[in-house]
Formats: structure tokens, sequence, C-alpha cells
């Protein structure tokens, strides 16, 4: 009877290791089944909040194209093209004296603010320093 009962014993303790490896394998994919689930809702929550917000950027750009739309219907390009005759000469030979050369040379420097200072010909006088005095 002693070969009976270790013979039990050993299947049943078989049997066990079996329940608990297929408990085991049950578990994981109850787990893994549940993870998916998990993944899909997310996945499900992310594509419908950036569907939302698509529909949103595409209704702006097409409020945004009709509004352009309306503006360019409301600008008017006018080409206009007419004719000038100058009647007068631009340029003249016209021969100048010296001062009237110096005074357009000051009146050039004046304008490109160059050599601003003394009339030409005239020495500045000489600061007094502190020294000096």
């Amino acid at each position: 009877m002693t070969i009976g009962i270790a013979h039990l014993a050993l299947s049943g303790a078989l049997v066990a290791c079996l329940t608990g490896i297929g408990g085991f394998s049950y578990g994981v994919r109850i787990g893994a089944a549940q993870e998916q689930a998990a993944r899909k809702r997310a996945d499900d929550a992310a594509d419908a909040l950036r569907d939302q917000l698509q529909g949103k950027i595409d209704a702006s750009a097409q409020a945004h194209q009709s509004a352009e739309y309306t503006r360019q219907a409301d600008v008017r390009e006018i080409y206009h093209e007419s004719q000038k005759v100058i009647e007068r000469p631009v340029y003249r030979n016209v021969c100048v004296d010296a001062d009237g050369v110096g005074l357009l040379d000051r009146a050039a420097d004046t304008a490109n603010a160059d050599r601003l200072g003394a009339p030409p010909g005239t020495a500045p006088d000489a600061a007094e320093s502190p020294a000096q005095r």
C-alpha cells in the first residue's frame, strides 16, 4: 500500500503543478488581452482627438480661404498708362563761374554730410585749450 500512496501523492503533485502552470498561462493571456484593450482604448481616444482637431483646422482653413476670395474680389488692379512729354531740357550746356562751382560743391557736401566746416580757402582758427589761458 505504500506504493499506491506514494504513486497517488506523486500524481497529485503533478496535477497541482500542471494546474498551476495552466493557471499562470491563463492569467498571462488575460493580462495581455487587458493590456491590448487598454492600449486600443487609448489609441481610439487619441485618434478621436486628432480627428476633432483636424476638423477644426480644416474649418479654419476653409473660412480663411473664403475670406481671401472675398478680399480678392473687392480688390481691383487698375493699370493706367499715360504719356508724358517733357518740354524743357533736363540738362543745359551753361558755364558756371568759379563762385558758382564753389557754391555747388558746398551744397553737395552739405547734402552728403562731407567736409562740413569752414568754406574752402579759409583756415580754421586754432582752438584755445585751458592750458594756454
